[in-house]
Order: C-alpha cells, then sequence, then structure tokens
C-alpha cells in the first residue's frame, strides 16, 4: 500500500505541474494552426489534456524502479547531489501526515479518473447496445458508419460506441428537419464518427478527472470540446454539405426540447446532451471571412510541434541526473511517510 500511495501521488503532481506547463505551448500551438484548421487545434488540445497523465505515470513507474535499487541509488548519500528534496519537508512538525493525506488525495483522483473511465466506456457501449437493438438501420446508413433510427420524442443525434461506433438520430429529428438539413446532421455525425471522437472524448473526461483541482483541464477540454465540433463541421462541409442546411439543422436542434415531462429512461439519461451552439453558430455563420483569413496546414502544425517537443527533449537529457534523484527522493519520502 505505501508503494500505490507513492506512485499515485508522484503521478498527479507531475501530471499536474506537466499540465500548467502545457498551458502557454499549447495555446501557441492552436494559434498556430489557425481559425480554420479546426482538426489540428483538436489535436493539440486533446494532446494537451492526455500527455499529462501520460508523463506522470511515466514518473511514477521510473520513480518506484529507482527506489527498489535502494540506497546505492539515493541523492542523499555521499554528499547531496542538486535535486527537488522533499527531505525537509518530511522532516518538518506534522510533515509526515500532510504527505500522507497529500497521497491519500492523490490515490483518491486516480480512482476517480478510473471510474470515470471505466463507467464511460461501459455506458457508450450500453447505448450503442440499445441503439442497434432497438433501432432501425436507416436507409442513409453505409458500410464504414451504421446509422440507426430510434423512437426518441427529443430532436437529437449522437455517436454510440468506442471501437466501432454508429451513428444514432432520433424520429424526432428526421421530422423535424427538411430532408437536406437532415443529411447536413448525419454528415457531421459521421465525421465524428469517423474521427473517433467518443474515445478522445471519453479519455479526455478521464484525464480531467485526475486533474480535476487544476483550471488548465477545464481549458484544455472546453477548448478541444468547441475544436472538435468545428471540426465536424468542416468535415460535413468538405463532403459537399451546404452551410445554410447545416445553420438550419443546428438553429432546429438548438431549440428542440423533450416532449415528455415524465420520469427519465435508461437511455434518456445514457443519451449525451447537445454542446452549446452559440459558437458553432457564429463561425458558420462567419464561414466566408474565415475562408479568406490564413490557412495553415497541418504540417505546420507538426513542424511547430515537434520543435516544442525537440526542445523539450533536450532540457530533459539536460537534468537527467537531477529528475532522477528528485523522483528517487519523492519516492522515498512518500514511501515512509505512508507507513
Amino acid at each position: 500500500m505505501p508503494h500505490l500511495l507513492a506512485a499515485a501521488s508522484i503521478l498527479v503532481a507531475t501530471a499536474g505541474a506537466v499540465s500548467l506547463l502545457l498551458l502557454l505551448p499549447a495555446a501557441g500551438l492552436a494559434e498556430t494552426a489557425g481559425e480554420s484548421n479546426a482538426a489540428g487545434r483538436a489535436r493539440v488540445w486533446l494532446a494537451a489534456l492526455i500527455l499529462p497523465p501520460l508523463v506522470g505515470a511515466l514518473a511514477a513507474a521510473t520513480a518506484l524502479w529507482l527506489h527498489a535499487q535502494g540506497i546505492v541509488a539515493s541523492p542523499h548519500i555521499g554528499g547531496q547531489r542538486p535535486h527537488l528534496c522533499l527531505l525537509p519537508l518530511y522532516g518538518a512538525p506534522a510533515g509526515a501526515y500532510r504527505l500522507s493525506i497529500f497521497s491519500w488525495l492523490a490515490l483518491a483522483l486516480l480512482a476517480l479518473a478510473l471510474l470515470r473511465l471505466i463507467g464511460g466506456a461501459l455506458s457508450s457501449h450500453l447505448l450503442r447496445r440499445l441503439a442497434v437493438a432497438n433501432g432501425a438501420p436507416a436507409s442513409e446508413s453505409s458500410p464504414r458508419c451504421a446509422l440507426y433510427e430510434v423512437q426518441l420524442s427529443r430532436a437529437t443525434s449522437f455517436n454510440a460506441g468506442l471501437l466501432r461506433p454508429v451513428v444514432v438520430v432520433s424520429t424526432a429529428l428526421r421530422q423535424a428537419l427538411p430532408a437536406e438539413s437532415f443529411t447536413a446532421v448525419v454528415a457531421r455525425e459521421r465525421a465524428h464518427c469517423a474521427r473517433r471522437d467518443n474515445l478522445a472524448s471519453l479519455l479526455a473526461d478521464a484525464c480531467a478527472a485526475l486533474l480535476i483541482l487544476l483550471p488548465t483541464v477545464y481549458y484544455f477540454r472546453s477548448q478541444w470540446r468547441s475544436a472538435s465540433e468545428a471540426a465536424a463541421d468542416d468535415a460535413a462541409l468538405a463532403a459537399g454539405v451546404q452551410r445554410e442546411h447545416l445553420l438550419d439543422a443546428l438553429q432546429a436542434m438548438r431549440g428542440a426540447a423533450p416532449r415528455s415531462a415524465g420520469a427519465p429512461s435508461l437511455a434518456s439519461l445514457l443519451i449525451p446532451q447537445a454542446p452549446v451552439a452559440e459558437q458553432r453558430l457564429a463561425r458558420l455563420l462567419a464561414g466566408d471571412d474565415q475562408a479568406r483569413g490564413p490557412a495553415r496546414s497541418s504540417a505546420v502544425v507538426w513542424a511547430v510541434g515537434i520543435a516544442v517537443v525537440l526542445l523539450l527533449a533536450v532540457m530533459l537529457l539536460a537534468g537527467t541526473r537531477s529528475i532522477q534523484d528528485s523522483l528517487y527522493c519523492a519516492a522515498e519520502q512518500l514511501i515512509r511517510a505512508a507507513r
């Protein structure tokens, strides 16, 4: 148990530090992508959400591996080497108690993230099964992304499933929209399906749950959601959908409300709520002006991103010894505090 608490503490602390450090680079990369490259901005913000927990997990595993080597790896033997040392904090009055409290909090956050990941995966799988079992295959289905129409009083559309997502539309939506606008909705839902946005959303929510105490994750997740919705709009337009039909569909769906005031069913609880539409409406209405703006290709974003990663790698290599010593010291003091 002490080792688990120490690993959770190092994971959460490292992930939090990396999340804070990523704020400016992520914002710069998103700005480099430009407003017209919504897919590139979505990749940047998703990476900003997923990367901190990955780095934190690597740091936790490295710390435990260094600690398992024994006292020969300690930076406190044979003259203290420069590192981020927790020994003064552990030796302070009630220092061990504070480290223990932080360890349990970190373990609770890790458990919350895992529960969010497992619960989201199960609910998405259950929703897909309900849609396939109770829905009727629509004539607009394609081999790559099946389309099911379900009996719902709410005008809605969504993706269900993670690895093999399907597009689900309600009968109320088909009845509320003209044929062209309905086709536009299906096209953008297929774009979400092709981009695996359900899986990306689940990973983003789990990473945000791990760092729920940091304001950066709320900003990253909000920006990713806006960019992913814009990317789906752009993909629908690129597939031949007319902008006015997409606007009509969005305005109709925004004004739609559930017609039943009874107790919610299991399906209605699982169905995701429609995202905020104001930004999408404004972006679609300003589409012509954005098209005339500077368009930056994905190659530019990748080039800038690789340059940033290489710079960070050089900095990490330069401080490898200090980083290892800091991780060993953190593992040592946290394990001692948890015992």
